[in-house]
Formats: C-alpha cells, structure tokens, sequence
C-alpha cells in the first residue's frame, strides 16, 4: 500500500509541477518508475502468496481433488525452479550495474535492480508453500468446482 501511494504521490507531483506550474522536477519521473518496479515485485509476491494467480482452470476437482492438486504442485515446482533461476540472475544484473547512479534522482542502480532479488526470492519461498501445502493437503481442493475458491 505504501508503494502503491507513493506511486500516486509522485504521479501527481509531476502532473502538477509539469501542466499548473510549468517547471516540472527532474527528479520526480524516475523515482515514480523505480517505486513501479518495486511495486511489481512485491505484488506478484503478494498475489502468489494468497495463491491469487490469473490461472486456467483444466479441471474442475470432482469429488477428491487429487488431480488439482497435482495441477497445482506442478505449477508450484515450475514457478519455483523459474524464479529460484531468475534470483540467480538477477543478482548477475546487480553486479554489473555496482558503482553506477540514476542520472535524475542519484539512487545507486543496485538498490533499483534488488527489487528483482527480493520479489523472484519471495515469489519462489511462496510458491514452495504452495507446494507444500498442494502435496501435504491435497484435500483442500475437493469439491472446488471454482478456480478462486480451489487455488487452480
């Protein structure tokens, strides 16, 4: 919420010193698009974590829901392996952006580029949760005919 606020704050801010004043900030541009990209890191986090995903449904649970929670284990270990790979990576991008500044606001990049490194890491322990719970309790999704309510 606070990221999402900020997002907005510096958005106007812009707006108005751009089109009431006609001075705008130099500054005010790129911190908006940093606070963005934090943003989507976290809230794909988020979303992962209540297991909110934008999903298809292949099947519906029946009576045990045995297959969806097989459906959601797999999902689970993809997204998993996937951002596990991607933390690897991002900590690659981080190294090569050491020393260096944005030009508008003098952020050191590295802390712009550990928003990947925090959101892949928080994406891949909430889809191991997931997975846990798919394989621990694959009663959960019996009877879920809706994918909200079955997670799938």
């Amino acid at each position: 919420m606070v990221l999402l606020v900020g997002l907005l704050t510096l958005v106007v801010l812009q707006v108005v010193s751009r089109y009431v004043f006609s001075s705008p900030f130099s500054w005010s541009e790129e911190a908006a698009r940093f606070t963005f990209i934090w943003l989507v890191f976290v809230a794909a986090a988020f979303v992962t974590a209540r297991r909110r995903n934008i999903t298809v449904q292949l099947y519906g649970g029946g009576k045990t829901g045995k297959v969806v929670a097989i459906i959601e284990a797999l999902a689970a270990v993809i997204v998993s392996v996937v951002s596990i790979a991607m933390v690897f990576g991002s900590f690659g991008l981080m190294a090569t952006t050491m020393g260096l500044t944005s030009p508008g606001t003098g952020i050191p990049l590295p802390v712009v580029y550990v928003s990947s490194v925090v959101g892949f890491g928080l994406l891949a322990f909430h889809s191991l949760c997931n997975l846990w719970l798919a394989v621990r309790y694959p009663s959960q999704f019996a009877g879920t005919i809706d994918a909200e309510k079955g997670g799938v």
